[in-house]
């Protein structure tokens, strides 16, 4: 099933032509009572595979491998935890990157695959001096929301810059357990140890600084956000 046209895909070959280092993808899924959208999630990573020979796909039983899924922090399927080699950059989606998604699935892919996180050095700075103990940050998305991947990227960012930082990217329709648990009312909605929330999309300064608790800049923020879900 051809999921992006040959333009699309001939654009796509040429950004995974830049990829340094080869990416793992680790696809959790299950084989009986798994949703739908563990087989949209497949196609998609196909895709992906197919168009560059330093991507590949490890598809994972979430069933007969709890172990691995628990320790990599996979609560369900259909999900990706994304690997630098063998390495893991905790960069997580939990749900099919469809629509909006596959663009922060692409720039995961991207970052995993080369040497720095894209963050101003201000960030690395702030992030290198704050962060002394584990992080772990989940943003909210739907497919239909054009704010989402700016503030899954940033998160993905902060995980590839630090060690002790988890980002992943939830699904808010396909998880709607965790979006009544964590009140998701509107999207991107981003959630720090389960505690700080960020709602909409806003720059990276004051991402950064709310994710680590600190002042914001006095100038402000601009929040971009799809109002319900």
């Amino acid at each position: 099933m051809a999921l992006l046209s040959e333009q699309d895909r001939q654009t796509l070959r040429t950004h995974l032509a830049e990829i340094a280092d080869p990416v793992t993808l680790l696809f959790f899924t299950q084989t009986i009572g798994g949703p739908e959208t563990a087989l949209v999630t497949k196609q998609i990573l196909d895709q992906i595979a197919g168009l560059s020979d330093r991507v590949s796909i490890e598809e994972v039983n979430f069933i007969l491998e709890r172990d691995r899924a628990a320790a990599l922090g996979i609560t369900g399927v259909p999900a990706i935890a994304v690997l630098k080699g063998d390495l893991d950059t905790r960069i997580r989606f939990l749900g099919a990157p469809g629509g909006y998604e596959f663009v922060s699935l692409i720039e995961a892919i991207l970052l995993a695959g080369g040497t720095d996180s894209g963050l101003s050095q201000e960030s690395k700075t702030l992030i290198a001096e704050y962060v002394a103990e584990p992080l772990d940050i989940k943003v909210f998305v739907t497919p239909t929301c054009p704010h989402c991947p700016r503030a899954v990227t940033l998160a993905h960012r902060m995980a590839f810059e630090h060690p002790l930082i988890h980002a992943t990217c939830i699904e808010a329709t396909e998880f709607m357990d965790l979006s009544r648990q964590y009140r998701v009312t509107g999207v991107p909605k981003t959630v720090v140890n389960g505690t700080i929330e960020i709602r909409g999309a806003v720059p990276e300064e004051t991402f950064v600084r709310t994710v680590l608790q600190l002042p914001a800049d006095a100038t402000g923020a601009e929040q971009q956000e799809t109002p319900s879900i």
